[in-house]
């Protein structure tokens, strides 16, 4: 399992950021909190090749918002207990009940408290063995009230956001998750990833590091490099040498052609590099990760 507050999906490349963790950490299930999603934004924009989405976005004031991506491989479908007002989902996977929870400030804690122990009850009324697991960006919610009232574990003890644990981990099988760590997320936001697995060494994979050479470009980069050669006189650009002026020599003119070429490259379109490691796709490169 996967949890992380994305702070927007909505953001340049934030899918392929998302796709990228989850394929590096082979996951299941993900739970992210901080969509920023509306009504205008389709399933398609925020999809990821091999997942399923449900989402609930947040409505009448901006931020927030819920989704869970779910295997395709596994067969999965929403569950619901009443018409509620709160930033809340629940999922079934499998025998499973996962929920995602984002639990802003100006939200009532009593109220949001008193929905989800009935949910839980409901569940474990209707469902007696099934697991259930309840993450996500609970602010300052308290430990202690979720587990008095749901009698859910919280496994997750490493800060998140700074020196605070605000993405957390309820469940009420603690053998279904044997290794439980903080990590670090590709996207831009400023919450940590939290990664879940049931197997002890799942996530123990070494990662090694490497750079990738790129050209970075851009409209207005673009825009200035056809200004540029629209108004060059192709006479007037220096060759390599004086042998080269009125030659008849195919050769010297390709190799004049490639000199001007490479030059103009250079300039408009300057290589850089990335620090990539050995969990990153082969779909990262300068475009969806800051240059070093």
């Amino acid at each position: 399992m996967y949890v992380l507050n994305a702070a927007a999906l909505t953001k340049p490349h934030a899918i392929k950021h998302l796709a990228a963790d989850l394929l590096s950490y082979n996951t299941d299930v993900a739970i992210i909190t901080g969509t920023h999603l509306k009504s205008k934004h389709h399933d398609n924009v925020i999809s990821v090749d091999g997942y399923t989405v449900y989402r609930r976005d947040r409505v009448g004031r901006k931020g927030g918002g819920v989704a869970v991506y779910v295997r395709s491989t596994l067969t999965s479908q929403l569950w619901s207990y009443s018409v509620h007002p709160f930033e809340l989902l629940w999922v079934r996977v499998g025998h499973m009940f996962i929920s995602a929870l984002y639990h802003p400030r100006v939200y009532n804690s009593s109220d949001l408290l008193v929905y989800t122990e009935s949910c839980v009850e409901k569940l474990s009324c209707d469902f007696p063995l099934a697991p259930i697991a309840l993450a996500g960006d609970l602010n300052q919610l308290s430990d202690a009230d979720i587990t008095v009232r749901t009698g859910l574990t919280q496994l997750v003890y490493q800060p998140t956001r700074g020196k605070n644990i605000l993405d957390r981990l309820f469940v009420s099988h603690l053998d279904n998750y044997s290794t439980v760590r903080v990590v670090g997320a590709v996207g831009k936001t400023d919450h940590k990833a939290i990664v879940a697995y049931s197997e002890p060494t799942a996530c123990l994979q070494r990662k090694g590091t490497f750079q990738r050479t790129f050209r970075r470009k851009s409209p207005t980069v673009n825009a200035t490099f056809l200004e540029y050669i629209s108004d060059m006189d192709p006479n007037s650009f220096p060759p390599t040498s004086d042998a080269m002026l009125g030659t008849d020599d195919p050769q010297l003119e390709y190799d004049k052609f490639y000199s001007v070429s490479l030059e103009l490259l250079n300039r408009f379109y300057p290589q850089r590099t990335i620090t990539v490691t050995s969990r990153d796709p082969e779909f990262v490169t300068g475009d969806t990760r800051k240059p070093s």
